[in-house]
């Protein structure tokens, strides 16, 4: 049975480790080249990031647990509202899934879902109103995932090499 819970500060190898599979994972399928490698990936310092970013951010990091074995981790936050945004928006409180990370040999198996939808219940008890979540392009069986997850896509951010 997968467990969800807060992560500990033991989890911090694990979070790594998953951190470094997805970077693997990611750069081997950038059409430009732009994600680092796993060779130029400072983990621990993207890791250390993270975790300042959630504690800036009012936000959280679960993990998905089974057997005492880390599957995989979500990440989420809740920035402040931007007041340019209230220029062109209605304001509305919001949450922002910043990484799911699901080891590859443990996809399909129910973690990721867990995972998101224990976010959401985060967020929820926090009184977001809305759920941002980005997805790499060519990732597009995470897209898939997402959007049997209920997420529908928003805006499209599109980029080209000079």
């Amino acid at each position: 049975m997968i467990d969800i819970r807060p992560h500990h500060s033991t989890d911090q190898s694990a979070l790594l480790q998953l951190m470094a599979e997805l970077q693997e994972h990611l750069s081997a399928m950038d059409p430009l080249k732009r994600i680092r490698n796993i060779e130029d990936f400072d983990g621990a310092k993207y890791i250390d990031h993270l975790l300042e970013k959630v504690r800036h951010d009012k936000g959280e990091i679960f993990v998905a647990e089974e057997q005492d074995k880390l599957l995989g981790f979500i990440a989420g936050t809740i920035p402040n509202e931007d007041p340019d945004d209230a220029l062109d928006h209605y304001p509305a409180k919001e949450g922002n899934i910043i990484e799911l990370v699901v080891s590859q040999k443990h996809r399909g198996q129910g973690a990721g879902r867990a995972l998101m939808e224990k976010m959401e219940t985060y967020f929820r008890e926090k009184n977001c109103e809305y759920i941002r979540v980005g997805c790499f392009a060519p990732n597009t069986g995470t897209h898939v995932f997402y959007e049997k997850c209920s997420y529908t896509d928003r805006y499209t951010e599109m980029l080209k090499k000079l």
